[in-house]
């Protein structure tokens, strides 16, 4: 009766909300382009680079002469209180007297920098080399998030392959389980080793539970980095990835990817980060350049005005006037101002290359470090393989001595869980492996995006 009411449960869940138990297969591809796509730091990045655009344009623009229309209507209104004055001591009586005026003027004037040192050109070349400088900021970021997911991915694939591994070790407690009661049936056997076999059995399935409760949260840290919702169901597929490499295959990696300093000198040609603070220092040196012109040159500038003016509208192009001309000047003291962004300037270069120093350290160290894993996890596997041949032929040998009744069922046992662990570190093992080339890869800046 209960096993009618637990599938009339199953079956109504799966009528009301089917997508509950969908199973949605996830590529690897596809993980990093939903990471990327969803990635906010990327689009905080790319709006700062639209924000940099616009100081280019308006850089560039400060290189043409501006022009501004100007137009003023002014109105005087004049009241005088009368009085007397004397002329050759004749008294005149003067009034009291209201004027007004009107003044309508209308101007268009233009000004441009002639010369500055230059430095309203290597302005623009300091906003180009800024958006430079955010575009290998985003490939840096989507670089990280590539071998982020990378590894989030692998470590899914390498728990479903435990939880497999574990699925057989239950399936192969419950069939040893059967042998012991068909031995007990015959006479041959004790309830002893019936008790023994079932806490085993409750062992492996606890083992499997903890496998899959594993397998679980690696799913939900992979769709976190990828942004995406955590309640949803995935299963990781294998495409592109050799989860069946050989032991040749391997060495054939290690040995391709053994030489540090050929490592090591292709990240310092080819990862953004390194780029990027290549251009930093690129940026200063412009900044510098900048701060010494503003410094020691004369700003020569050209100017132009053209003036209408009358006392009405109709009469505004009576009067005419075009000035236009050149202005020089020069800055000889402007309270430091000049000569404390100079300085500013020197000091930033100086730390750009020293972070551009420690940066170079730190490729070389990563590096090293991932190929000491590298070869560690190969090492670790041919020894695992010889491990693993040697527990097969304990747990055949166990399993007949106990048939014969040469052996324990703890014989049994030791030996199967001797294998069963080893089978699960060789998981393990081959799947760091992967990981461990795949950060080669990242440190070496060879991963793309």
């Amino acid at each position: 009766m209960n096993l009618m009411k637990k599938i009339l449960v199953l079956f109504l869940a799966l009528v009301i909300c089917p997508s509950a138990f969908a199973q949605q297969n996830v590529t690897l591809d596809d993980a990093v382009r939903t990471a990327i796509s969803n990635n906010l730091d990327i689009s905080s990045i790319q709006n700062n680079m639209i924000i940099q655009n616009y100081y280019l344009r308006r850089s560039q623009g400060a290189l043409y002469p501006s022009l501004n229309l100007n137009g003023r209507w002014t109105r005087n209104i004049t009241d005088s209180k009368g009085g007397t004055i004397f002329q050759n001591g004749v008294p005149i009586n003067i009034p009291d007297q209201s004027t007004t005026s009107n003044d309508f003027n209308l101007s268009l004037n233009s000004t441009v920098t002639l010369f500055d040192g230059f430095a309203n050109f290597r302005q623009v070349d300091y906003d180009e080399t800024a958006i430079n400088t955010y575009r290998l900021e985003i490939e840096r970021q989507k670089t990280d998030i590539v071998i982020n997911i990378n590894t989030l991915y692998i470590e899914v694939l390498k728990n479903e392959q435990i939880v497999i591994a574990n699925q057989q070790t239950l399936a192969d407690s419950r069939a040893q389980l059967e042998r012991i009661r068909e031995i007990i049936n015959v006479g041959r056997g004790t309830i002893a080793d019936l008790y023994k076999q079932d806490v085993q059995v409750a062992t492996d399935e606890l083992n499997l539970q903890r496998s899959q409760n594993v397998l679980e949260k690696s799913k939900v840290d992979l769709l976190n980095a990828m942004s995406d919702d955590v309640n949803k169901q995935v299963t990781a597929s294998a495409q592109g990835i050799n989860v069946n490499i050989t032991n040749e295959e391997l060495a054939g990696i290690v040995a391709a990817n053994s030489n540090v300093d050929v490592l090591v000198r292709r990240g310092i040609a080819d990862r953004y980060d390194f780029k990027s603070v290549m251009l930093q220092i690129e940026l200063n040196r412009i900044n510098l350049d900048i701060a010494e012109k503003k410094e020691y040159f004369p700003i020569l500038s050209a100017f132009g005005n053209y003036n209408l003016n009358g006392d009405a509208i109709g009469d505004i192009t009576n009067t005419r006037v075009a000035t236009f001309g050149l202005q020089l000047s020069y800055p000889i003291f402007q309270g430091f101002s000049y000569d404390v962004n100079r300085q500013v300037a020197e000091v930033n270069i100086k730390q750009s290359e020293l972070n551009l120093q420690k940066l170079e350290l730190a490729i070389k160290a990563e590096v090293k470090k991932a190929v000491l894993d590298l070869q560690n996890s190969y090492n670790q596997v041919v020894v695992i393989d010889r491990s693993i041949r040697s527990a097969e032929q304990d747990k055949l040998l166990s399993e007949e001595n106990y048939r014969l009744g040469l052996g324990t069922l703890l014989d049994v046992q030791i030996a199967t869980t001797r294998l069963n662990n080893l089978q699960i570190e060789k998981i393990n093992t081959t799947y760091n492996f992967l990981i461990a080339k795949r950060l080669i890869d990242y440190y070496s800046g060879q991963i793309k995006y």
